[in-house]
């Protein structure tokens, strides 16, 4: 009479079998993750990007705007320098001045800043107190860090002549007409794969680091208020 029990043929082949399952589930539960992960730094980093191309697109729309208006009231302020630039390759500078209507006459003139530390992106934004009159003096930078993991704010200027120039300089006998500026970055969180390369608008080729991924956005944006009174 056999008694009661299991085999060692049986107990290992149960064991076998059990085993698979495990890898089976394990391998399953990590491809999930990673798929999760792979979503979430996907949507944080092209979040982190478009938040610094409206933020950068906002600033050169107002570039020269010169006046403050707050109901019936009407002040044309004088400002010293409108736009300003340096070519950096994929990383350039900007300054911008101009008065905004969305505060008090005395915190109306706006000078905007935007300089690279690294990969971060900084931007300061101070009140021009106006120097004598309505004349808004320089003012002094107190840039603070805006995105990190950028990896390009790269600007190029079509000029009303026609031209296209790395820095907002058209000559004496033209002006900025609009700007196409290239915004690129990198995920904070590292992901399998990764890599490649992208090219700004001036085509600067970037490389993307190893194992993050990389977004980049590309648009044209106006500068109405830089055009010479007639």
């Amino acid at each position: 009479m056999r008694k009661a029990g299991f085999t060692l043929v049986e107990v290992l082949i149960a064991l076998a079998l059990l085993v698979t399952v495990l890898a089976v589930a394990l391998r399953y539960f990590t491809a999930t993750a990673e798929t999760g992960r792979l979503t979430q730094a996907k949507g944080e980093l092209q979040d982190r990007v478009r938040m610094v191309m409206q933020v950068v697109s906002g600033d050169l729309q107002l570039a020269g705007a010169k006046y403050w208006t707050w109901g019936t009231q009407s002040v044309g302020f004088t400002l010293v320098g409108t736009l300003e630039g340096t070519d950096g390759g994929a990383k350039d500078t900007l300054t911008v001045r101009y008065v905004t209507s969305l505060r008090e006459q005395s915190a109306a003139c706006r000078r905007v800043d935007y300089t690279f530390s690294g990969d971060t992106l900084q931007r300061s934004d101070v009140n021009i107190t106006p120097a004598s009159g309505a004349e808004c003096a320089t003012g002094t930078p107190s840039p603070t860090p805006l995105a990190d993991g950028i990896l390009a704010l790269d600007i190029q200027y079509l000029c009303s002549d026609g031209s296209a120039k790395n820095v907002p300089d058209c000559g004496a006998s033209a002006y900025p007409r609009s700007a196409r500026l290239t915004v690129a970055g990198y995920s904070l969180t590292p992901v399998r794969g990764g890599g490649g390369s992208l090219t700004t608008v001036s085509g600067q080729s970037l490389t993307c680091p190893a194992n993050r991924l990389c977004y980049a956005m590309t648009q044209e944006v106006l500068m109405p208020n830089l055009k010479p009174v007639q």
